[in-house]
């Protein structure tokens, strides 16, 4: 079982639903109810566990899930795409960081309504991970 902690955003609260409307938006994308109904109400936490094996023999973290507030800019799942513009594929989007700058994805380019995770790496680009959020929240270990 996955328990969340308080991390990314000062004076953390569920996000609303109009600022949650307006990052589908911006991105293009219906965000995974699965993972909205822990964002939305975690953004910016971290999960207990955390560590996750990745398919070619490394491990990470999850540091924390982005999320829809105004402040820390950097982790704001809209401008968290930004700078990563020019080495994303059309149809990644982040959702949770890792502690190394790298990120954990809804990989939209096969199925728009139902998006896979895939990590996405400077040093590895794209690894595919699992079919759904849920799925990949049972990765998570200690």
């Amino acid at each position: 079982m996955v328990t969340w902690t308080d991390g990314a955003i000062d004076d953390p609260r569920p996000a609303s639903d109009t600022a949650v409307r307006e990052a589908q938006d911006e991105l293009e994308v219906i965000l995974p109810p699965e993972f909205l109904a822990v964002a939305q109400v975690h953004q910016g936490a971290a999960p207990v566990p955390a560590a996750i094996d990745l398919p070619n023999g490394f491990g990470t973290a999850v540091d924390h899930l982005l999320h829809f507030e105004d402040s820390p800019f950097v982790s704001n799942i809209v401008a968290a795409i930004f700078p990563l513009l020019d080495v994303l594929d059309e149809g990644i989007i982040p959702f949770a960081a890792d502690a190394g700058g790298d990120f954990f994805c809804f990989d939209y380019r096969t199925d728009a309504a139902n998006p896979s995770v895939v990590f996405w790496s400077v040093d590895w680009g794209i690894i595919p991970l699992a079919p759904s959020f849920t799925d990949f929240l049972t990765m998570l270990r200690n």
